[in-house]
């Protein structure tokens, strides 16, 4: 057999499912979230919500980031909706030596949050760091998986939010 008759062969099936496919998710009213065009309001809605205080170190990193997703230039309106957020987190050994210390541990955090009292929903992201020898090293490593955990529940909040206001908008 030759190469183009077995290259041919292996286009044909990918090609074939593009073309069934692509008309198919386009009739069924599939449209990404994050698509900026002017039919969807989703985004409209983000930049009318304004995040309330949320306690601890970790809390205020995560309301910025809200804030800052939510309307990066600015809200000139007045917020319509108000973002309630609970963050709790947890420490747990995950690798355990034989003479009982930990060398791994994982940091849960939880978020809770409620947008004026017409959706709730949680957030749970969970960051690994080791626990060395020194101590400054450990807490070093401990802030920094607590910094990225703040951030996935972030994002995590902000794609609930965008998925909730496009489900209202149709």
């Amino acid at each position: 057999m030759s190469w183009r008759r077995r290259v041919s062969r292996y286009l044909t099936a990918p090609l074939l499912a593009v073309l069934i496919a692509g008309p198919s998710i386009a009739a069924c009213g599939f449209s990404p979230v994050y698509h900026q065009n002017s039919q969807s309001k989703a985004r409209e809605y983000l930049s009318l919500i304004e995040v309330a205080p949320i306690s601890g170190k970790r809390g205020l990193q995560l309301r910025n980031r809200l804030e800052e997703k939510m309307s990066p230039t600015g809200s000139e309106e007045a917020p319509l909706y108000r973002l309630s957020v609970s963050l709790s987190s947890s420490t747990e050994a995950v690798l355990i030596q034989l003479d009982n210390t930990a060398t791994r541990q994982n940091l849960k955090m939880n978020a809770t949050f409620t947008l004026s009292n017409i959706f709730t929903g949680t957030a749970v992201s969970i960051g690994s760091y080791n626990v060395v020898d020194s101590e400054f090293a450990t807490i070093a490593a401990e802030d920094n998986a607590a910094e990225r955990t703040a951030r996935e529940i972030g994002e995590e909040i902000l794609d609930l939010l965008l998925v909730h206001f496009s489900r209202s908008d149709s």
